[in-house]
């Protein structure tokens, strides 16, 4: 595997049979793979990146104790994603309530980049992009818990339905009803941005 290349599927297969007996390296070669897209994840969940920090290290601590579980290197990035879904909840049920200025932190969902201004684009339409950015990852962050996985998994993550149906545990009609029902609502709230 050259350095920045992505393994192909056959790189992948034998790194999974060599994390399941055991190598750990390959384990972390494996995580590298998802790494950025499971944090984007958890801050989606989460709405914080140090909690999505911490969250992801349970994440690569179940996912090691669980490898026997995992019964093909296809599934892979469903597998890691469900086990994500599964401690951000758990962290979600432990939270304390407490205030969150979504404009505060950078970046915090995760489910909605902030992009740097181009040299083409001229100041105020890069401080409105921005605005309705920040309103937008705002909206995505209210939507209800179910909604937003399904909507993030789906809009940010690009994964199919029935990925997503796999992640979250319900049936694909479910994950189409849910990020629809986000869509409409999400339209709803931008509406002043158009």
């Amino acid at each position: 595997m050259p350095g920045s290349e992505k393994p192909d599927e056959q790189q992948i297969r034998s790194l999974v049979a060599r994390a399941q007996s055991g190598d750990a390296r390959a384990f972390e070669k494996l995580l590298k793979l998802h790494q950025h897209g499971l944090l984007r994840f958890c801050r989606s969940m989460l709405g914080s990146s140090s909690e999505a920090e911490d969250v992801l290290q349970d994440v690569y601590l179940g996912a090691w104790r669980q490898l026997s579980t995992l019964k093909s290197s296809e599934a892979l990035g469903v597998w890691l994603y469900r086990i994500a879904r599964h401690r951000c909840i758990d962290h979600l049920r432990k939270r304390t309530p407490v205030p969150h200025d979504l404009h505060t932190e950078e970046n915090s969902t995760g489910s909605v980049p902030l992009h740097g201004q181009r040299s083409t684009e001229i100041p105020e339409t890069y401080a409105e992009n921005r605005v309705a950015m920040l309103d937008l990852r705002r909206y995505v962050g209210e939507l209800p818990q179910n909604q937003r996985e399904s909507w993030v998994l789906k809009e940010i993550h690009h994964l199919s339905y029935a990925s997503i149906s796999e992640i979250v545990g319900e049936p694909v009609a479910t994950v189409r009803g849910r990020i629809a029902r986000a869509r409409t609502t999400l339209a709803e709230r931008m509406q002043p941005w158009r």
